[in-house]
């Protein structure tokens, strides 16, 4: 009887090992299962980050090209003014086409407010009288018998508004009556809008 009560009590020592021991395995086998999954979408999440990131980056780039592209044109549009507006010989169709070319870089109130058409009207004046008598007429007032000729110029975008750009312009003047050129600069600014000149105000020549 002794020995059936400790046969009993290893069979029931046995059976709750085994039982802990599956149990326990499970519980593992659990745990391990749980860490696998969380360390499986872990990359998920950086891959998002990543997505938004770039699009985030290629926003930025292209709104950085948009604007040197714009800054680039406005430039163009700025130099090609500058260099019709000191360039012309002395001659009526040199003059007139200065004066067409300008019309078409600035805005029909700039090319008013500038004077431009009644200056090349008193510039074509006496370059007439000039080339067919050589005298120089002197009733046109501020407009002098001189050809001029662009060298450079120094653009700078104003820190308060994007339309206005201070400018450093350097070309030559040459009279009609020397023919010894001498170096010019000119300080003004430029209002670009609509990608024309639509403004322009001379600060000094010297």
């Amino acid at each position: 009887m002794k020995k059936i009560s400790i046969i009993l009590f290893m069979l029931i020592a046995i059976c709750s090992g085994v039982v802990f021991f599956f149990y326990h395995q499970n519980a593992q086998t659990t745990k391990t299962s749980s860490s696998q999954r969380y360390i499986t979408d872990k990359p998920s999440m950086s891959s998002s980050s990543a997505i938004s990131s770039s699009s985030s980056s290629s926003s930025t780039e292209a709104s950085s090209s948009s604007s040197e592209e714009t800054d680039k044109a406005t430039k163009a549009i700025i130099t090609d003014y500058l260099e019709s507006y000191v360039t012309y010989d002395l001659t009526v169709k040199s003059i007139t086409d200065r004066a067409t070319t300008l019309s078409k870089l600035m805005t029909a109130d700039a090319y008013k407010t500038a004077e431009i058409q009644s200056t090349t009207d008193s510039l074509v004046a006496i370059t007439n009288k000039w080339l067919t008598t050589k005298q120089i007429d002197t009733s046109s007032g501020n407009v002098a018998l001189v050809s001029q000729a662009y060298q450079s110029s120094t653009v700078t975008p104003s820190a308060s508004d994007k339309t206005r750009f201070y400018v450093e312009l350097h070309y030559k003047e040459t009279p009609a009556t020397t023919k010894e050129s001498t170096d010019k600069t000119q300080l003004l600014w430029l209002t670009v809008a609509n990608d024309k000149v639509s403004g322009l105000d001379v600060i000094t020549t010297k």
